[in-house]
C-alpha cells in the first residue's frame, strides 16, 4: 500500500499541476482581464530588460529574469495549493470530493488578495482599493474565477487519481474454500 501511495501521490501532483497550467494558461489568453494582467507582466519585463541593458547586463539575465517570474508565479498559483492540500489530506487521510476540489480552489482564489494584503499591509493601497473602477473590479472578479476553476481542475485532477483512496486499508484477500460436504 505504501508502494502505491509513493507513485499515486507524486503522479497526482504532477498531473494536477499541470492540468490546472494549461487551464489558467488557455483561459488567461481567452479572458480579456487575463490578457490584461499577462499584458501587464510583457510590460513590467520589457522594464526590466531595459533597466538591465542600461546598466550593461549580459543577455543572459533577461532569459534568468523571465525564467525567474514565470517559475514563482506557476509555483504560487499552481503548485502550492493543490501540493498544501494534497499534503494535508494524505495526512489526515481525506477522502473527500468537496475537500479535494474546493480547498485549492478558495486558496488559488485567494492568492491576489493574499500578495495584495501582504504588500500593501499599513499603505494607502488599502483605502484605494474602494475608489477601484466597477470595470476594474469586474476584472478582479473574473480573474479570482478563473483561479477558482483552476484550482478546483487542479483539486479534481489529485482526487481522481490519488485522492479517492487516502487513508484506504487494503482488503484482505479470502481465501476460497469448498463448501463443507454434507454427505457422511
Amino acid at each position: 500500500m505504501f508502494v502505491r501511495r509513493l507513485i499515486l501521490v507524486p503522479t497526482g501532483l504532477i498531473l494536477a499541476v499541470t492540468a490546472g497550467f494549461l487551464f489558467l494558461l488557455i483561459g488567461g489568453l481567452a479572458e480579456p482581464a487575463g490578457r490584461k494582467v499577462l499584458e501587464g507582466i510583457g510590460w513590467i519585463f520589457l522594464a526590466a530588460v531595459r533597466a538591465d541593458a542600461m546598466r550593461g547586463e549580459p543577455a543572459a539575465s533577461y532569459v534568468a529574469l523571465a525564467t525567474k517570474i514565470i517559475w514563482g508565479a506557476t509555483l504560487a498559483i499552481t503548485v502550492a495549493p493543490v501540493l498544501i492540500t494534497g499534503l494535508i489530506g494524505e495526512m489526515a487521510r481525506f477522502r473527500s470530493f468537496i475537500w479535494y476540489v474546493t480547498a485549492p480552489a478558495a486558496l488559488t482564489a485567494a492568492i491576489p488578495w493574499l500578495v495584495r494584503g501582504l504588500k500593501a499591509a499599513g499603505s494607502a493601497s488599502i483605502r484605494d482599493a474602494a475608489t477601484r473602477s466597477a470595470a476594474a473590479q469586474a476584472d478582479e472578479a473574473r480573474l479570482a474565477l478563473l483561479l477558482f476553476l483552476s484550482g478546483a481542475l487542479s483539486g479534481f485532477i489529485y482526487w481522481a487519481v490519488a485522492g479517492r483512496d487516502a487513508g484506504v486499508k487494503p482488503m484482505p484477500q479470502a481465501r476460497l474454500q469448498a463448501p463443507p460436504s454434507t454427505t457422511p
